[in-house]
């Protein structure tokens, strides 16, 4: 049985003794009785100091819902028993019975009884791994029913498992499962056996070192190939034994490679290779001697470290001499041809017999070039240069041109014996003419690549105007027109330049060849000269000067101005129009009107004229006046007036 704490029952004391304490009694929890069974009602509660022998209707809290009333009777002690009371809480009891109420505020606990826990005929439980795992009892030995919590043993695995029982008052009960790893039984010659090609291999026994019996199989170890063996106990063994395999591995011996080969040639000097200590299959060893010797022949033998499988590996370096070839032959003591030259033929083999290739195959003629001959035979023989110089063909140049015209008597140039681009070499003729014209050729001495050079020296004669005669065209008058005039000449010439002193005369200032027809000009009132000088030249040569002169005398620079005219068709032409007259006319402005100073026309042209007509009909017979307002090309200004008579 549960008391009530002492400070609870205190304080709910105090309140009972203070809310009853007037009426002279006062409930006291005498006894508290648990049920007896679990889940039961056999529990109860007795109070004391209450009127003996009196009924009273019973109220309280059970878990805190309100119970009661219920009758009950106390006895000769005024004590009062509530019965049949189950695992609770219990509080707050209010008692009505002999005409007061009272009240017993505090509390107590009622239990239900503590079962034993379950018990089973096992506390832990070891299998085997793999083993079928036994199953769990759904009742204990006590007779608990319940559930466990995994349901299932794993036989893979270690755990613990729960029995829980379906009654509350027992508590769950937890066991350990084991699962033990299965060892497979040992020989003295243990599990397996790895060989290198061959080796000795055990006899299989049929007795482990845990003196489990059984049998092999196969039953004999073949030591030359690979295999698996199988001991398979005769009785099942003890514990977790179990029977177990030798296995034999016969591995073929490994050669180490590397990343070079086993064997090769290399020119003196040439790459070679560092020697590892690991194999590229993962063969570890050591190299004697460690280091190639890339200058001379030699085999570098690898020894692998005990305990690999694996044989030795050698490495045979050939170390070949370097020989440059030689062509003594080519090309032919000759290493420079001349432009357009037999170019030398190549050839196929060096003075040792080295063959190979050239590159470029052929030598070229026409320019300068490099040639690198590239054996085939000999892998160590460097590639060597052949350099071809092609020359120009050059022409002989001098200080003086190759074409020349000159005049007679002129001092000819000296012919040398070297061009200023340095050829030397011969002319023929070797001196030259200055008075008749020739060809003169420069040859090149033999052995250089030059060609002829030619002198074409031309020699020109010094011409000569003759019989200048001008047939009286030296004096002409403003307006002619002069022909043409070519001058007369000793020999034929390349051409005549001519100048005029004088081009107000009409004529340009200067010419060539024939003097050209003009129309002479004087704008003065005096005759005016110009004088034309003729020089005629052949290739340069110039002739003496000859000139002649012309005179061009004015004529009349008046202005004109008739005073009669007849338009009637029938007398004179020049009287049928009235114009002005006058050669010297640069612009005019006439006005003609009538008797009663009607203007009739207007003319500014000079070479036009009035017809007696106004407005297209004609004008009757009588006097007309004029204004004329005129320049000439002199520069004059004339301003006249008059009058005209029209007659029929």
């Amino acid at each position: 049985m549960k008391l009530l704490s002492l400070p609870y029952l205190l304080i709910g004391f105090i309140i009972t003794f203070c809310c009853n304490y007037a009426r002279g009694q006062n409930p006291i929890l005498q006894l508290s009785n648990n049920p007896t069974t679990c889940h039961g009602s056999e529990g109860s509660i007795t109070f004391s100091g209450l009127v003996p022998n009196t009924t009273y209707q019973v109220m309280y809290l059970e878990n805190n819902v309100q119970k009661g009333p219920v009758t009950l009777l106390t006895d000769g002690t005024g004590q009062l028993v509530i019965p049949n009371l189950t695992m609770g809480a219990y509080r707050n009891f209010t008692f009505i019975g002999g005409g007061t109420t009272l009240s017993y505020v505090a509390g107590t606990p009622l239990s239900d009884p503590i079962l034993p826990p379950p018990v089973f005929s096992f506390s832990s439980i070891i299998i085997c791994l793999g083993d079928p795992a036994p199953a769990l009892p759904a009742t204990s030995n006590n007779g608990y029913t319940g559930s466990w919590s995994p349901a299932v043993i794993d036989p893979n695995q270690s755990g613990t498992y729960t029995f829980t029982p379906s009654i509350s008052c027992a508590d769950p009960v937890t066991i350990t499962v084991t699962v033990i790893q299965k060892q497979p039984v040992t020989f003295p010659f243990g599990p397996g056996l790895v060989l290198c090609g061959t080796g000795a291999v055990p006899i299989l026994t049929n007795t482990s070192n845990e003196g489990v019996t059984g049998t092999w199989n196969p039953a004999v170890i073949d030591p030359t190939h690979s295999g698996t063996y199988v001991f398979t106990p005769t009785v099942p063994p003890p514990g977790c034994l179990t029977g177990t395999i030798f296995t034999l591995v016969v591995n073929p011996p490994i050669m180490p490679t590397f990343s070079f080969p086993g064997s090769e040639s290399i020119c003196t000097g040439g790459s070679v290779p560092t020697l590892p200590n690991q194999s590229q299959n993962g063969i570890t060893g050591n190299w004697i001697p460690a280091v190639v010797d890339p200058n001379n022949s030699g085999t570098y033998t690898f020894t692998p470290d005990p305990g690999q499988c694996a044989l030795p590996a050698t490495y045979t370096l050939t170390v070949k001499p370097i020989i440059p070839p030689v062509f003594s032959s080519f090309p032919n003591s000759k290493d420079t041809i001349c432009d357009g030259d037999p170019a030398p033929v190549l050839p196929a083999a060096s003075d040792i017999g080295q063959t190979g290739t050239w590159t470029p195959a052929v030598v070229s003629n026409t320019k300068s070039g490099t040639y690198v001959f590239t054996s085939t035979s000999d892998p160590c023989a460097p590639p060597t240069t052949v350099t071809i110089t092609v020359k120009p063909i050059l022409t002989p140049e001098f200080t003086f041109s190759t074409s020349q015209s000159v005049c007679i008597n002129v001092n000819p140039p000296v012919l040398p014996g070297v061009s200023t681009n340095g050829v030397n070499g011969t002319w023929s003729p070797a001196v030259v003419d200055n008075q008749n014209t020739g060809m003169y050729t420069f040859t090149p001495a033999t052995g250089q690549c030059a060609v002829d050079a030619m002198l074409n020296y031309e020699v020109n004669p010094i011409p000569s105007i003759i019989n200048l005669n001008l047939k009286n065209q030296d004096t002409v008058t403003d307006g002619d027109v002069l022909p043409y005039y070519d001058f007369p000449v000793d020999i034929p010439v390349t051409g005549i330049n001519w100048t005029n002193n004088n081009t107000a005369i009409g004529l340009q200032a200067s010419g060539a060849g024939t003097v050209p027809s003009f129309t002479a000009t004087n704008m003065t009132n005096d005759p005016i000269t110009g004088t034309v000088t003729a020089i005629p030249y052949v290739n340069g040569c110039m002739g003496a000067a000859q000139s002649y002169k012309i005179i061009v005398k004015p004529r009349f620079k008046d202005i004109y101005v008739p005073n009669v005219f007849s338009p009637d068709g029938k007398g004179d032409p020049r009287n049928e129009v009235f114009k002005v007259y006058g050669n010297y006319i640069a612009t005019l402005e006439l006005h003609i009107f009538n008797q009663w100073g009607q203007k009739m026309i207007t003319i500014t042209d000079p070479n036009q004229g009035w017809d007696g007509r106004f407005k297209g009909s004609p004008q009757p017979v009588g006097v007309y006046v004029y204004v004329l307002k005129a320049t000439t090309t002199d520069g004059r200004t004339l301003s006249m007036k008059g009058s005209i008579t029209l007659v029929r």
